[in-house]
């Protein structure tokens, strides 16, 4: 007879067993020596893990992203006296559904078996008596498509912010502080350097492509006087009024990831090259225009950059200019630095 129950998790100590991969599913079976029965435990290989040394409940449940607490119950009910098997069905933290097997104590056998994948995609098991399972099954290796790693290998990010300048002086012009967007789309590369059973470190790096949107208050523009940048009063009323800076920027962080809470934190800084720049303006009656120059703007970037999040969620961004974004011989922008925070997607 069998028994439903929402809450995960099980295995103690074992003799045990090999874990293989059916499709997207990975089993692993061993004899639970502290509860006394034979466990079978399916689970789905969306993320990635390895099987601990050592084969007991509360590790390999740690391993898939079972929180304590769920550990705890999971030796209770598989401890549970019951009919011939026991199946219990579970949501690890992260909403994959497992699903645990426990049978009855005289079904128990002490062999070490193979899961095997037979023609027609039909699953069986070979088994030899071996006295020394318990020796043996800390060579056991999870054979997975994936890697176990915290980070990902590649990953594609959009990042949504605000930027603005800071020190410096523009003489006369102030930016509108929600106006001045940030925008970027970056491919990043994550190289593990460290696979920890609590922290991981990755070496993240990439290129990216990066729009500064300085918004001007009122009716102030930029543009060039000789070799010199100028802001002034258009001499109408505007609706918009912005300089725009597109760079391409490679960032390099080193990044932490923390298995527990799933959390995780990079440091770094980036390089970047101006591929561009122009100001636009849109009039009251809705015309409007565009004009391309360079207005006076560095063409190299760098700066230092942070971000912190959830592994699967939104993380938070800040970026800031170490470099001046106007040149050095710029009388109306001198030492202005660049800074912008937001979400990355």
């Amino acid at each position: 007879m069998k028994k439903l129950q929402l809450m995960l998790l099980l295995m103690i100590s074992s003799v045990a067993v090999k874990a293989n991969i059916k499709s997207d599913t990975t089993i692993v079976e061993f004899t639970d020596k502290g509860v006394k029965k034979r466990v079978t435990v399916y689970s789905s290989s969306k993320r990635d893990f390895d099987l601990p040394k050592t084969l007991d409940l509360d590790n390999v449940l740690k391993s898939i992203g079972v929180d304590s607490l769920e550990r705890k119950k999971a030796i209770i009910l598989a401890g549970n006296d019951g009919e011939k098997q026991d199946t219990i069905l579970v949501i690890a933290r992260d909403g994959r559904s497992i699903k645990i097997v426990a049978k009855a104590p005289k079904d128990v056998i002490m062999k070490r078996d193979t899961l095997r994948n037979d023609a027609g995609d039909h699953w069986s098991r070979e088994g030899h008596d071996d006295d020394n399972d318990d020796d043996k099954h800390q060579e056991i290796k999870k054979k997975t498509k994936s890697s176990g790693r915290f980070f990902s290998r590649s990953d594609f990010g959009i990042y949504l912010g605000l930027n603005n300048w800071s020190k410096g002086n523009t003489s006369g012009s102030s930016l509108d502080t929600w106006g001045s967007r940030y925008f970027a789309l970056s491919l990043q590369k994550n190289a593990t350097l460290i696979n920890g059973k609590q922290v991981d470190l990755a070496f993240t790096y990439g290129p990216e492509i990066a729009w500064n949107n300085f918004m001007f208050e009122g009716n102030t523009v930029a543009e060039m006087s000789g070799k010199q940048v100028t802001f002034k009063d258009f001499g109408k009323n505007l609706d918009k009024t912005k300089l725009v800076v597109p760079t391409l920027n490679f960032p390099m962080m080193l990044n932490l990831g923390f298995e527990e809470s799933k959390f995780k934190i990079g440091l770094g800084g980036y390089v970047g090259y101006r591929v561009g720049g122009y100001r636009k303006i849109k009039a009251e009656d809705g015309k409007k225009e565009k004009q391309k120059g360079s207005y006076g703007l560095n063409d190299f970037r760098y700066g230092l950059t942070a971000e912190l999040g959830k592994r699967k969620g939104l993380t938070f961004f800040c970026r800031y200019d170490l470099s001046e974004m106007f040149k050095s011989d710029q009388v109306n922008a001198k030492g202005l630095q660049a800074w912008s925070v937001g979400i990355r997607l």
